[in-house]
């Protein structure tokens, strides 16, 4: 990160030096530059705390204070890590014990998905249910890649809908179980618009018109089921980072210098950064112990 912020401190003085006028220049520097954005996932790749596809093993890494009494989980697929910049932040900030369980593209809703998956979504709850978490915050894709089978036959994403709203609502259930079903001891974190093409693509070629490059999100089969089933468990609590991350149901390609999405669907983890504030209100305080869970 601080490579690319070097990168646009230069470009900045190499304009300045060729006699740019500043009422004439366009800053077309973005952090991180369109091309390299898509490799910006924040720590848990970097930190190599992301489950491999072939493997079962729920890795954990502990961030914030590993010897804190108040215990956190950030648990999903690649829609739950792209939070973990500004969740890092927080558990830093509140002086949590953060853990975090990833696995790309595997469905954590309580249905057979695939093999190895299914064995990773069972270890990593076992794993959350040892830790026994003050809180658990979680999210997942709700786009095309998780479609079922039922009774044998493979089912479309569409047909696959209410399927998934169950399955997701029994995981949900389970988390709740785990953390006491203390009013919000769960939060789903609701998935995000998605652009129809990768807005860092747009970007490299529009450098001097950004803006040309923000987009109306979309969401898969809306309302969606990680919103249907949250507000069907009690202790779950939905928080939406649509109206904070394309507000006006308007999403830019680049805010403040930053590049939002580094791809269709996911936030860059520069970006992501710029959210711990309004995680920390989404959140507020751990649920007290022996709270009541909400409906």
């Amino acid at each position: 990160m601080c490579r690319w912020i070097l990168l646009a401190l230069l470009s900045g003085v190499l304009l300045a030096g060729c006699g740019a006028s500043a009422a004439v220049s366009v800053d077309t520097a973005f952090t991180p530059p369109p091309e390299e954005v898509v490799d910006d996932k924040g720590e848990a790749v970097l930190d190599g705390c992301r489950s491999g596809m072939e493997h079962t093993e729920a890795w954990t890494c502990v961030y914030g204070d590993p010897g804190s009494d108040e215990s956190v989980v950030l648990w999903g697929d690649s829609h739950a890590m792209q939070f973990v910049p500004p969740m890092i932040r927080l558990a830093e900030r509140k002086g949590w014990r953060l853990v975090t369980l990833f696995r790309g593209s595997c469905l954590t809703a309580d249905a057979p998905f695939e093999p190895a998956c299914d064995a990773w979504r069972m270890n990593a709850l076992n794993r959350i249910a040892r830790e026994s978490p003050d809180l658990v915050v979680t999210a997942t894709d709700t786009g095309n890649g998780y479609a079922l089978a039922r009774d044998g036959v493979q089912l479309s994403r569409e047909e696959s809908g209410d399927l998934l709203r169950e399955a997701y609502t029994r995981t949900l259930d389970r988390l709740a179980e785990i953390t006491g079903r203390r009013a919000g001891s769960v939060v789903v974190i609701r998935d995000l618009p998605r652009a129809e093409h990768p807005p860092p693509d747009c970007l490299a070629r529009n450098r001097d018109r950004p803006e040309t490059c923000d987009f109306e999100g979309v969401r898969r089969d809306p309302p969606g089921f990680d919103l249907e089933a949250a507000h069907d468990v009690r202790g779950a609590r939905l928080v939406d980072p649509g109206p904070e991350v394309c507000p006006g149901d308007r999403c830019p390609a680049v805010r403040d210098g930053k590049v939002v999405y580094r791809d269709t669907a996911h936030l860059s983890a520069t970006y992501a950064v710029t959210l711990t504030d309004w995680l920390e209100e989404q959140i507020g305080e751990l649920p007290a112990k022996g709270s009541d869970g909400g409906g």
